[in-house]
């Protein structure tokens, strides 16, 4: 090969590794679906927060609310946020900035006559490897959550 041809080649290859593409807005989220009715899931989705040693913070009607204001056909959208306060000592003394993740939040929607779940996950690729041991573990646990109430 040719001096020009080779450093057009490492040229390509640098420059291929420089540049990257946003990642997928889903790829910090789980999510599932069931075609079990929304109430049901919406109960299962509650004793699952619960049974993981969870209590709910908030509820938002998001869906039925802007039915009632706009008094027109909507579908459901709900979120529930929910927090363990003894784990998010512990994600805090760990890395304080973490705040930022918490509560967890978890969405249902209806869709395409499908129930959808979608719990925000916490990165586990950070510069700090307790960080990522920890979110590893709570995110296992976020999708237990949702599995359950997802499940026929």
């Amino acid at each position: 090969m040719s001096e020009k041809l080779l450093q057009s080649i490492f040229l390509t290859l640098a420059l291929s590794a420089c540049t990257s593409t946003a990642p997928d807005w889903r790829t910090a989220y789980y999510e599932a679906e069931t075609a079990k009715p929304y109430a049901d899931v919406m109960a299962e989705l509650e004793l699952a927060i619960t049974e993981q040693n969870f209590r709910i913070t908030g509820h938002n009607k998001i869906g039925s609310v802007i039915r009632q204001r706009d008094n027109i056909d909507f579908p459901d959208y709900d979120t529930l946020q929910f927090c363990n306060l003894t784990l998010a000592r512990q994600m805090l003394e760990i890395e304080p900035a973490a705040v930022a993740w918490m509560p967890c939040n978890v969405a249902i929607r209806q869709e395409q006559g499908l129930t959808r779940l979608t719990v925000h996950l916490l990165p586990e690729h950070t510069q700090n490897p307790r960080l990522d041991d920890f979110a590893h573990a709570m995110n296992t646990k976020l999708r237990k959550i949702v599995d359950f109430a997802a499940e026929d």
